[in-house]
């Protein structure tokens, strides 16, 4: 290991003011100052996952409409993969129409297009267009519902199981504060989804004219700074439920509350989940990608080579956390011609008690050239 060069670039690490300044934080600090009626309720940082606040987060509850992250999923999968468009038709059945709670008022038999639909869906928690959707897509609503439960497969989630694309009550149909935030994560990130996420007020057009003022459920993307969107919930059974995320600067929350007894409530304790989040944690940038780790000259090559993380390191800790992070690097035995891209060796991230909690790779952002016959010739010539 290059040690001068590492002392360099350190220097010039906190000259751009990427300097480690801590360790990983622990995942469970004190939360007493929290007061929280909700049944269930789950915070976690996004990027590490890093848990900051739950309470009997693995629980089976109930978790009313919150199941349609889960059928937006399904949806966004089958448009992503072309098998469904946005500007396809779907005719309304008489099930999806004559669907109960929460609705879009669709007319049966009518044609709407998928992108209205979804809209009403995100915007308005529309089970009579979730329905739609769930035909559309599959044929029927239970055919559909399977394909939400190999979704839940597929990630692990061990406390979940669907009966029905909307979340209407049933028995057999639940899921956790835990695994909600996995469905979420699915969806979130969805251009589709970020496009009506927070949308206050809108309508549906319908094809007779008639037009459905359509208000957004979530009431947090009116009040709450940084708020990114969310998947609000009600039954007699489940009371009422939010999955939702927020982001400010380089940090991004998730946090899920379930059966809590009023609708306020609900938004206050999300929005005092958030604000504890934001207010005793941070993301430390350990290493940036944009700062070579070292300058390195492979076999076979003229010239000297900047050597670069492959993505930022970045960890999640307490605002009170004062320990340090150090970094070292191993390069590989690799010669010239290297591509842009290409990984050279591994950096090592390590905490203060000297134990590896990171590795990531180490690349070249462009192209390294081999010598050319005539350097090798002159080479050759100079030695002999």
């Amino acid at each position: 290991m290059k040690k001068t060069i590492i002392c360099f670039l350190m220097a010039l690490m906190m000259a751009f003011g990427f300097l480690p300044l801590g360790s990983k934080a622990s995942a469970h600090a004190s939360t007493s100052e929290l007061k929280i009626s909700a049944k269930s309720a789950y915070l976690v940082e996004y990027n590490s996952g890093a848990v900051i606040y739950e309470k009997g987060a693995d629980d089976k509850l109930p978790v009313a409409s919150m199941t349609k992250l889960a059928s937006l999923a399904v949806v966004f999968d089958y448009i992503s993969k072309g098998i469904v468009k946005e500007s396809d038709n779907v005719v309304v059945s008489k099930t999806a129409a004559d669907t109960g709670g929460s609705s879009a008022f669709l007319d049966a038999g009518s044609t709407y297009l998928v992108s209205d639909l979804i809209k009403t869906v995100i915007i308005a928690s529309a089970n009579d267009s979730t329905v739609a959707l769930a035909e559309h897509i599959a044929g029927t609503e239970s055919v559909f519902v399977s394909k939400m439960n190999k979704l839940a497969d597929s990630l692990n989630l061990q406390n979940t199981h669907f009966e029905n694309s909307t979340g209407l009550p049933a028995d057999n149909h639940y899921s956790s504060a835990k695994d909600m935030v996995e469905i979420y994560k699915t969806v979130c990130n969805n251009d589709i989804y970020k496009k009506y996420s927070k949308i206050w007020i809108d309508e549906l057009a319908h094809p007779s004219g008639r037009k459905t003022g359509l208000v957004n459920t979530n009431r947090l993307i009116r009040s709450y700074d940084g708020i990114e969107g969310g998947k609000t919930g009600y039954t007699g059974s489940a009371k009422f439920c939010l999955t939702a995320s927020a982001k400010r600067g380089d940090m991004r929350l998730v946090g899920v509350v379930i059966g809590v007894d009023d609708s306020k409530t609900r938004f206050k304790e999300m929005s005092n989940l958030f604000d504890y989040g934001f207010a005793n944690y941070q993301n430390k940038m350990v290493s940036s990608s944009e700062v070579p780790v070292t300058i390195a000259k492979f076999k076979n090559s003229k010239d000297y080579t900047q050597v670069f993380a492959s993505k930022d390191v970045v960890k999640f800790l307490s605002k009170t956390d004062e320990s340090l992070f150090s970094t070292d690097y191993q390069l590989y035995n690799k010669k010239a011609p290297i591509k842009a891209g290409d990984v050279v060796g591994k950096l090592y991230v390590f905490d203060k008690n000297n134990m590896v909690v990171d590795e990531v790779d180490l690349i070249v952002k462009t192209d390294v050239a081999e010598i050319g016959f005539k350097e090798n010739l002159n080479k050759l010539v100079k030695v002999w």
